[in-house]
């Protein structure tokens, strides 16, 4: 890996660490390669296409009360990792939630060609 590479790594990171907190989901589609994958392995989701890509995070988006905090990426050559906390009200009973969640990069190019999360949703739907 050339350096160039490892900083546009880096870059992206930053720009994927700032659109999860701002809750952009345009931006954050454009940061994945032309042909990607994201599992979401808490739901079973996989996802290949950047349309499906971006309802899946409007929708995220658009829970009740929903944020992002504790966002940090690290970068470890063409792979990446990171941990975040996924925060809101729970759709069925109102309750503040809390959810810790880590997700696992590949990167190629300066954009995400893989992405899996894990964290445990059940108090997000209570």
């Amino acid at each position: 890996m050339k350096l160039g590479d490892t900083e546009m790594s880096i870059n992206v990171l930053e720009r994927v660490e700032q659109a999860l907190v701002a809750r952009d989901s345009e931006t954050l589609v454009s940061l994945y390669a032309d042909e990607f994958v994201f599992e979401d392995t808490s739901s079973g989701d996989r996802i290949t296409n950047k349309v499906v890509l971006k309802e899946y995070f409007d929708r995220l988006f658009s829970m009740p009360e929903v944020s992002f905090s504790n966002v940090s990426f690290f970068n470890l050559g063409n792979r990446a990792a990171g941990e975040w906390t996924w925060g809101g009200k729970s759709i069925r009973s109102g309750k503040e939630y809390s959810i810790r969640g880590a997700s696992l990069f590949v990167l190629e190019e300066g954009r995400i060609k893989e992405e899996k999360i894990f964290y445990d949703s059940r108090t997000a739907y209570e």
